[in-house]
């Protein structure tokens, strides 16, 4: 479905009360919550240990340690006297209690392949063959702390390679029912998004994941006014895609936030986003009802997209978290706040389901909240059945904003210091600073509460 006529959808729906039908920002009256809680957030970021020569001595781990991740994803091919980088990374990431995703790279791998699903890229694997496969992974991790799963499928958008994928999780689902699956696209660039979802989702395993990547900070778009919005409104309308394709799955999913700048040639592709958008895009995710958050990316360096002859036909130069020799870039503390904050948020969230979502963009008649003054995006939560909490996304990243919600007999509490906020005529104001997120608890009023 075009965005446009998405958002037209978004703009005709009802909030019938805060239950289990609660309003879906995904193009539905009825939504079913989300069939997982949240979970502990998800906090990572990819290529932790340098881009095109693998880097990780005293000070880069120093830094690493520092962001306040909990889990990293996506190593380049490495070896010396201390082991694989995967290994290296396995025992840094054990060491400090994080998770590391473990992947298999089979043996026809040329050094400008990029991941893709294990089953589609072996050579002649079939169902004996993928089984041995898994099996060897997981005897090799399956006594490490940090293994927490399988990177089995990278961009692989093609109707045709779905089955092979399925294949994937059901070996994984049969060798090792206890960690998940891991897949990494743009859902709405998979040429059978229902089938994408059946063959990962419904395969078998346990509480498998998708993480939803999507760059919107194009070299031209500005910081503010409409074509701002309209881009961060394309960025919500994938997450809902993904929270409407997750509805009734047992299933988790995470929001891939853009943190680099890239030149292709002489053109900048994408320019660096702001502190403010950075951490607008982790409240976009939160909002949909994402259980993690993974920062494109750490490491800095040039790309080299070779074609089949391995000569280069494009060259492609990132600035991430931290630059080509591993010192803190701009982008560096502004995501070791955001960390922080998501660490303190956690706990508040991971007992919770997603029940929807609301937007200031349209907000027509509903009986949890009847007025918003601001622009916003608000992420409903609940135990699966009821409402009892709200994420009020900031959708401004060039100013603070005061934003006014008018509700509907409920009272409201910070979720994380329990401070109830002044209502007056219902209404309660909230300061939100640039791209900013805040999470409340709201309760039914009694009559005599007034």
């Amino acid at each position: 479905m075009l965005p446009s006529s998405r958002f037209a959808v978004l703009c005709a729906l009802i909030l019938m009360g805060p239950s289990c039908s609660a309003v879906n920002p995904t193009a539905s009256l009825d939504y079913t919550p989300s069939t997982l809680p949240t979970g502990p957030l998800w906090i990572a970021t990819w290529l932790p240990a340098g881009m095109n020569d693998f880097r990780f001595g005293e000070q880069d781990r120093a830094y690493l340690a520092d962001l306040g991740v909990n889990a990293v994803q996506w190593l380049q091919r490495y070896r010396d006297d201390r082991g694989t980088a995967e290994e290296q990374l396995m025992r840094f990431a054990s060491d400090r209690g994080w998770h590391m995703l473990a992947y298999y790279e089979p043996s026809n791998y040329s050094p400008y392949d990029k991941l893709h699903n294990w089953a589609t890229r072996g050579e002649g694997l079939d169902g004996d063959s993928l089984r041995a496969v898994v099996e060897g992974v997981y005897r090799q991790w399956n006594a490490t702390p940090a293994f927490a799963g399988y990177l089995i499928g990278h961009e692989d958008y093609r109707r045709e390679q779905y089955d092979s994928l399925s294949d994937v999780v059901v070996a994984l689902a049969e060798i090792d029912a206890e960690r998940p699956a891991y897949s990494v696209g743009r859902l709405r660039d998979y040429e059978d998004q229902h089938a994408f979802f059946d063959a990962l989702f419904d395969s078998g395993g346990r509480d498998n994941v998708f993480q939803q990547e999507h760059y919107v900070f194009r070299g031209g778009v500005p910081s503010q006014g409409g074509s701002f919005q309209r881009r961060i409104s394309l960025l919500a309308d994938g997450f809902d895609e993904v929270a409407r394709g997750l509805e009734g799955r047992s299933g988790r999913w995470h929001a891939i936030v853009q943190v680099q700048s890239e030149v292709r040639g002489t053109q900048v592709y994408y320019r660096k986003p702001t502190p403010a958008e950075i951490r607008l895009q982790v409240g976009l995710g939160l909002s949909r009802g994402a259980s993690g958050i993974v920062y494109f990316l750490y490491s800095s360096g040039v790309e080299e997209l070779r074609n089949g002859e391995g000569r280069v036909v494009e060259t492609r130069v990132y600035e991430g978290l931290v630059d080509a020799g591993g010192a803190p870039t701009s982008s560096y503390a502004a995501v070791q706040q955001i960390n922080g904050d998501l660490r303190t948020l956690s706990p508040a969230l991971e007992l919770l389901h997603f029940h929807g979502t609301l937007s200031s963009r349209l907000l027509l008649q509903n009986s949890l909240i009847r007025r918003i003054d601001g622009e916003v995006e608000v992420g409903l939560f609940g135990d699966g059945t009821r409402i009892s909490h709200i994420l009020v996304v900031n959708r401004w990243a060039h100013a603070a904003q005061k934003v006014r919600l008018q509700l509907s007999e409920s009272a409201a509490f910070d979720a994380l210091t329990g401070v109830q906020y002044d209502q007056v005529k219902d209404r309660i104001e909230l300061e939100l600073a640039a791209g900013d997120f805040h999470l409340l608890r709201i309760e039914q009023r009694s009559s005599k509460d007034g």
